[in-house]
């Protein structure tokens, strides 16, 4: 009696469609997850599982199509049984980007209240179907959600010039492990790496190394190989972010444009280690024509990237040239500024209300903090976290990136993928409300010391890991050597 009443008891369970709790199991997912539970069972992937989604829905189609791919790519099964399911519910009671997965018998569904929800589900089931070709999904219910909304990685496209394949290839891998920024740094003294129509110079001399310097990479990106990659990354739900440079970090403009100096003398463009790390001339912030020059190089650059920020660098301008310049000294007597760092936020807020006036928002390093931040700016804090608390505490967005851990150009001596798992992005100092205003965090890679693809991914793997995990999941459930466990399960899943 006692064995039939527990068959019924299966049997009922199994009849109202109920799972049947199951072992705890690995969770081969990076970023790990916010909850899972297991159930005994496994879904069969096959190629023949039938696909449903709203087809009237564009961006759910496209993920759609991305499933598609990657279900005909794999070594599983070629017949089954199953659907999969991908569902927007805008009623869902679901984070921001947000998804819930439920992994079936005959169906895994997922569901999210948006469609960049939907799109990491899909990033997370790619990583639950086994390498072993058995096509096995785990039965389980996960709900998953990031904790920041800014989780990002900057290339420096100008030090050395990073090929659009290989861009595009960090689009994948970036989307592979949901992290949604990409930030272009496209412009330093080591070249200008962004096509304007206006002002062709810019590509045709300030794209390329001084001749002395032979067998250094030119390049630059024309305004079509943009186009490509910022279309590829939306597909991706990845926001591109470019960087132009000013006023420091800028004689590159030189080089072809000497008369938006204060010295007026043309420059000449070096690799980083050939000349100073920190030029002594800047963009002459008493010439009026030096905003002219700005205003119609941002004007070409929002119309190819829609994001929300436009990052102005601001970082590590010296002050010595505008100290001598007569056209920067009657700047300041004219605007009744105190010093130079007060023409230095007189540059930034201007530059700021022409960004504003294009309906976009500005962003810089946290020098732009130096006389007064502009009203609407945002600051990414880089010189340690310091910048960001008080950004954040006079009411600015912030996105905290320190050397101390996302510093990916810095050697693994002083910078191992486990000093970067350690890293909270919410300094203990801010207010609740203040924490609010963090937005997330990103990781830097400059080229000046890897300069090849294979030296530049060896500094990014696997701290990019170590990062996003940072950025996705819940501090209390973190673990390293769980990651560390995860990352050689999924080791080469960055090439996919």
């Amino acid at each position: 009696m006692k064995n039939l009443t527990l068959f019924s008891l299966l049997f009922l369970l199994l009849a109202c469609n109920k799972p049947v709790p199951g072992e705890i199991r690995e969770i081969p997912v990076l970023p790990k997850p916010q909850s899972v539970s297991f159930y005994k069972g496994d879904f069969i992937m096959s190629h023949d599982a039938t696909l449903k989604f709203d087809q009237s829905d564009i961006k759910v189609k496209e993920i759609a199509d991305q499933v598609t791919a990657f279900v005909g790519k794999l070594s599983i099964p070629e017949k089954g049984k199953g659907n999969i399911e991908l569902t927007i519910d805008n009623q869902a009671d679901m984070k921001p980007s947000g998804y819930q997965i439920k992994v079936r018998r005959n169906k895994i569904r997922i569901t999210a209240k948006n469609a960049d929800g939907l799109f990491y589900g899909f990033q997370t089931l790619k990583q639950l179907i086994p390498s072993d070709g058995s096509g096995k999904v785990p039965f389980l219910d996960m709900t998953d959600f990031p904790a920041f909304g800014w989780r990002g990685l900057m290339l420096d496209c100008s030090r050395t010039f990073l090929p659009k394949d290989y861009v595009l290839k960090y689009i994948d891998r970036l989307a592979a492990i949901k992290m949604n920024i990409l930030h272009l740094h496209l412009t330093d003294d080591q070249g200008w790496r962004i096509e304007i129509k206006k002002y062709p110079e810019l590509t045709r001399i300030c794209s390329n190394f001084d001749p002395k310097y032979a067998g250094e990479v030119n390049g630059f990106y024309t305004q079509e190989d943009i186009r490509e990659i910022v279309a590829y990354a939306a597909k991706n739900f990845i926001t591109v972010v470019p960087e132009i440079e000013m006023p420091g970090h800028s004689t590159e403009i030189f080089a072809a444009y000497p008369q938006f100096s204060c010295s007026g003398k043309k420059s000449a463009i070096f690799p980083f280690f050939k000349g100073p790390g920190v030029t002594e001339d800047i963009l002459c912030a008493g010439n009026d024509s030096v905003f002219t020059f700005m205003e119609d190089v941002l004007s070409e650059v929002i119309a190819l990237f829609p994001s929300e920020y436009i990052h102005i660098g601001g970082d590590e301008a010296p002050k010595a040239a505008w100290k001598k310049c007569s056209k920067c000294q009657n700047r300041i007597k004219k605007e009744g500024l105190k010093d130079e760092a007060e023409l230095q936020s007189y540059f930034i807020r201007r530059i700021e209300k022409f960004i504003n006036s294009k309906g976009r928002k500005l962003i810089g390093w946290d020098e732009i903090l130096e006389g007064g931040l502009a009203e609407n700016a945002a600051v990414m804090s880089w010189r340690g976290v310091q910048g960001g608390i008080e950004a954040a505490r006079q009411g600015h967005c912030v996105v905290m990136s320190p050397t101390s851990h996302c510093y990916f150009d810095y050697s693994y001596v002083t910078t191992s993928a486990e000093k970067v798992y350690s890293y909270h992005p919410v300094p203990n100092e801010l207010s609740v409300s203040q924490t609010k205003l963090v937005l997330g965090a990103q990781a830097n890679m400059w080229t000046h010391i890897a300069r090849t693809e294979e030296t530049i991914d060896a500094q990014i793997f696997p701290r990019l890991y170590a990062l996003a995990e940072v950025l996705w999941t819940n501090p209390v459930t973190r673990d390293y050597p769980d990651l560390e466990k995860r990352i050689s399960k999924l080791r080469g899943y960055e090439n996919h």
